[in-house]
């Protein structure tokens, strides 16, 4: 029953929180993350976003905050009480809903709005040699999944088709605070939308990854600038020639006779 999902998730993220405090205490960090697989792995090399999800502090049980790199909040993630296991997902500061997240002990899914191709996604479980995956479908017909240990949003290619299967890193997840609903998300924009590895992270957050992961004092993911295209030696040339083009204005007057002037810009 869905009144006894929210509570069922509590206990569950409380129970992988120590679990996993404990086997990284007892250097076992790698069973947290076992898997043995043939499939090739395309590295996250150049993430473009980052933002940061943390529970509001005046209401921790019903509305979690997300900011970007720069500390503005661009999203809210809540929900009426802390017995539903629906939240929902708004853009801020229009508050316009973008999606319907269900992060319960038996159902997990997505509802996207107002996004071409994209509403309901399931997302489910996957154990076994490849590893311990949530997975879900985009609209572009991959298979994408986040990892138990690492953290990693990965987009398969060819799953299940051994060497064939390609791993292609998206984005990833990482703790800043043990013991604290405190996550970094960072991504490569230009691979996997923002809104979508958002809601389906989330998930993640509430019911597959707990709190209780050794954290490094690193800080924040640094994320360079995005590049200023400079104009080529031609096309700066070409420019000023323009600029120093005069222009000529013929004015004819009634009488027939002709003025040239010759305005430079």
């Amino acid at each position: 029953m869905p009144v006894f999902e929210a509570p069922a998730v509590y206990v569950q993220s409380s129970v992988i929180t120590l679990a996993t405090y404990f086997i990284q205490h007892a250097y076992l960090k790698e069973m947290i993350d076992f898997h043995s697989t043939d499939a090739n792995f395309i590295p996250l090399s150049c993430p473009t976003k980052a933002v940061y999800i943390r529970r509001d502090n005046d209401r921790k049980q019903t509305h979690v905050n997300v900011f970007d790199d720069k500390g503005k909040k661009i999203y809210v993630i809540q929900r009426e009480s802390p017995l539903n296991p629906v939240w929902s997902m708004l853009q801020l500061p229009s508050r316009k809903e973008v999606a319907t997240i269900r992060a319960g002990f038996f159902t997990k899914a997505v509802d996207f709005h107002n996004k071409a191709g994209l509403r309901h996604r399931e997302i489910n479980n996957e154990s076994g040699f490849s590893g311990r995956l949530r997975t879900f479908y985009l609209d572009d017909g991959h298979k994408y999944a986040w990892t138990r240990g690492s953290k990693f949003l990965e987009k398969f290619t060819n799953p299940g088709g051994q060497d064939e299967e390609v791993r292609e890193r998206v984005a990833k997840v990482r703790l800043m605070r043990q013991w604290k609903f405190d996550f970094e998300l960072v991504l490569d924009e230009n691979k996997v939308d923002l809104e979508s590895a958002l809601a389906t992270a989330f998930v993640s957050m509430m019911t597959f990854w707990g709190y209780g992961d050794i954290t490094e004092t690193v800080g924040p993911t640094k994320i360079p600038e995005p590049m200023v295209k400079l104009p080529s030696p031609i096309e700066a040339t070409a420019n000023r020639d323009k600029q120093q083009t005069p222009n000529v204005t013929l004015v004819v007057n009634c009488d027939n006779d002709a003025d040239l002037i010759i305005e430079r810009a």
